[in-house]
């Protein structure tokens, strides 16, 4: 169920509660706040699963740039790539992490290019640094097909991303139930008990 659909199913249950002739008012008051608070909590869900599916993948595709993939598994690539994860490190500057990165290219040694490519990453919007990371995937095309694919991920810290999920993944309460209420008064209409509610 998208999100259009739970608006559209809430949007059913409001109008099949406020047909209901035989209930009090404080009773629909209730229901419309259930109705309301299942919808919302089934929006949270979708929105966290769409967070959560962002990160999974920059995770992948960072793995697949900055990690061990092309390299034999055994003890001593993982000795070697330490060792260069703790030189790259070093680099404070992105012009001195350039000319380490290009020595290192041209003397073979793709683990420490590598290594100072996901320094460079770390600094994230530091256009600089994304200089040396650009530079690092220059002259190879899955790299640089790998990049893009991040690069075209959204920022699920950044408030416009943020702002975004809030229009896609919001629902308005019922109007029956007011526009002042907070969350936890509606949670507590919510939880207040009604005929048919099973017993504790």
């Amino acid at each position: 169920m998208n999100a259009d659909d739970i608006r559209a199913n809430l949007t059913t249950k409001v109008e099949r509660i406020n047909g209901q002739r035989n209930i009090t008012p404080a009773a629909k008051r209730t229901m419309l706040a259930r109705a309301y608070i299942e919808a919302r909590d089934a929006l949270d869900k979708l929105r966290q699963q769409e967070t959560d599916n962002v990160i999974r993948e920059r995770q992948k595709l960072e793995r697949k740039l900055f990690g061990t993939s092309g390299f034999s598994p055994d003890p001593q690539m993982l000795v070697a790539k330490r060792d260069a994860d703790d030189r790259a490190a070093k680099y404070e500057s992105p012009a001195d992490a350039i000319k380490a990165m290009e020595r290192a290219e041209r003397d073979g040694d793709s683990i420490l290019a590598k290594a100072i490519a996901s320094r460079a990453a770390d600094w994230g919007g530091d256009p600089n640094w994304a200089g040396v990371v650009h530079r690092y995937v220059a002259d190879k095309p899955t790299e640089a097909e790998t990049l893009k694919a991040m690069q075209e991920l959204p920022n699920t810290d950044d408030p416009m991303f943020k702002l975004s999920q809030a229009m896609r993944y919001g629902v308005a309460a019922p109007r029956e139930l007011g526009d002042s209420l907070h969350p936890h008064q509606l949670d507590a209409i919510a939880s207040q008990p009604l005929d048919g509610d099973a017993a504790a």
